[in-house]
């Protein structure tokens, strides 16, 4: 399930970010699903990682998980935080900044999304 919404979270954002790129502006309510879509899987992504980090196992295997599940969700926080912040740069700064800005967003995201799917095989 977490797998589902961040896979559609990250098809949604590569699909707004295509659309930057051909500077169409973006409708406010698909930003709204990616956001939400982002946020509900980041909740998942922490609860997993606590039912990961409980399961049985060796110390080593067991330690390893939450080390891994620890770093998605710390990218999976950072890449939201840094989308919510890029509008606010975006409004008063040259459209070279806001393209850095988005696309640390796009791969600070898709980073946490191939560790996601990483940690979670």
């Amino acid at each position: 399930m977490v797998l589902a919404l961040l896979g559609s979270s990250a098809a949604l954002g590569l699909w707004l970010g295509i659309q930057y790129l051909r500077r169409v502006r973006s409708k406010p309510l698909l930003i709204g699903l990616h956001l939400i879509l982002g946020g509900a899987s980041m909740e998942g992504t922490v609860m997993l990682r606590g039912t990961l980090a409980d399961g049985g196992g060796s110390l080593a295997g067991v330690v390893s998980a939450v080390t891994l599940g620890n770093a998605v969700a710390v990218l999976l926080f950072t890449a939201m935080l840094s989308g919510l912040l890029t509008p606010l740069i975006a409004q008063h700064s040259p459209r070279k900044i806001t393209s850095v800005a988005l696309a640390t967003h796009a791969a600070v995201g898709a980073l946490g999304f191939l560790l996601f799917i990483a940690w979670a095989l």
